[in-house]
């Protein structure tokens, strides 16, 4: 189904208490106040430069061990990030808890034809034993302890290298084949296709289609954020709205578990909640649909989201755009809908949240209940100064990226 038919079938169920929410909120003159303070919520749950850029180091460095303990040539492995750094969508959490990096080692195994994805898998494992690896269904998680993040590191080789009668079965979306890898799937003991680098592509692809009449930031600045680093900078400002939202949307989830309105074993994880939004937000490019005003955007983002889930003969699906045939959502239809009954509780608190929050009487009122959902404090009008309509352009700290080493990026 075409985005756009999904977007056109999310309307007919919408809720139209955020468009009733807006409108009052124009006639009140909230939506500057409203902007300014998300802004600044978006800017309270950016992961420091400085710590991600110390992440990057990281799993660079295991990079090196893998060349060293396996006598990997350097141009045959690459080390580069995925999920939500790759994205640009990282946030950090409400409570203590360290943020992840993920990672995936891309292997160019030219004198080795991957036949035994396990073999493969143990090969990567074995060598990083002094770092006490984890393992996990595709990945090995390496923790931390004096850091406040741990890494998934997921080993991977061109699909080219998997037996031809497996890559029969493996279908990339065509559009994104160039950037495909196998990865091993443990539980079933084979090799899956994966994509971090074409979900990059597609996401930063649509997120730089221009659904608003204006722009914050001149055209110079639009095309830096387009950059992508070893670990793309953290910093979004607000009229990058299609990051910005999942980056509050998901930041709202997990206040939400905090609070004790969701059940953390069983609420929507954040590539569902990137997936469903940016198809979301290209079936709104696709349709020529235009907004005045990025608070105008996110609320619409918000009130179709919960109809952005696809029924198909086997259940629930959120397919991923670059790989034919496999469901984000797979897991919702084993675990008798709890899954799908909690994303839509999500949904509907998400919708109830954002409505009281546009339907704020005052500016005092408007930072408390920012305070209560998102669980940081906003700003005072002295503290940032707001053009008429818009959002004072968010200034990114300069963070030089990890320079790479000869095949690692």
């Amino acid at each position: 189904m075409k985005y756009s038919e999904l977007v056109e079938a999310a309307a007919l169920k919408r809720s139209d208490s955020l468009l009733k929410a807006i409108q009052d909120s124009t006639i009140h003159h909230m939506l500057v106040d409203c902007a300014r303070e998300l802004d600044s919520v978006n800017k309270h749950i950016t992961v420091d430069e400085e710590l991600v850029d110390d992440a990057a180091k990281a799993y660079t460095e295991l990079g090196e061990m893998l060349v060293k303990e396996l006598r990997w040539g350097e141009d045959e492995i690459q080390i580069l990030p995925q999920g939500s750094a790759s994205t640009q969508t990282l946030i950090a959490a409400p409570t203590a808890a360290d943020f992840d990096i993920d990672a995936v080692c891309y292997v160019e195994l030219h004198h080795t034809e991957a036949h035994d994805p396990l073999v493969f898998f143990q090969e990567v494992f074995d060598a990083l034993l002094p770092m006490r690896p984890v393992k996990k269904n595709r990945c090995m998680r390496i923790n931390y302890p004096n850091q406040r993040f741990y890494i998934d590191f997921t080993p991977a080789v061109p699909l080219a290298n998997v037996p031809a009668d497996v890559r029969a079965g493996m279908r990339p979306v065509s559009m994104y084949a160039d950037t495909a890898v196998a990865v091993v799937d443990i539980p079933s003991q084979q090799w899956k296709t994966s994509n971090p680098l074409g979900m990059v592509k597609w996401v930063s692809t649509q997120a730089d289609r221009i659904v608003l009449r204006q722009l914050v930031l001149a055209t110079e600045a639009l095309e830096k954020r387009a950059d992508i680093h070893p670990v793309p900078l953290q910093t979004v400002p607000l009229s990058d709205t299609l990051r910005v939202s999942i980056r509050l949307f998901k930041r709202h989830r997990d206040m939400a578990v905090k609070r004790g309105l969701l059940v953390q074993e069983f609420m929507p994880i954040s590539i569902i909640i990137t997936t469903l939004l940016t198809q979301c937000y290209q079936g709104m490019a696709d349709k020529g649909v235009f907004y005045d005003h990025p608070i105008e955007l996110l609320a619409d983002l918000a009130a179709l989201l919960p109809g952005m889930i696809e029924t198909r003969e086997d259940g629930h699906w959120v397919a991923n755009p670059t790989v034919e045939g496999e469901n984000f959502a797979e897991r919702w239809n084993k675990d008798n809908n709890q899954r799908f009954n909690e994303f839509h509780k999500w949904c509907k608190q998400l919708v109830a949240d954002l409505g009281r929050i546009l339907e704020s009487a005052n500016p005092t009122q408007l930072r408390e209940r920012i305070q209560t959902v998102f669980g940081c404090v906003g700003v005072s009008a002295e503290d940032e100064m707001v053009e008429p309509g818009w959002l004072a352009a968010a200034v990114p700290k300069s963070v030089k990226p990890v320079p790479p080493k000869s095949g690692l990026a």
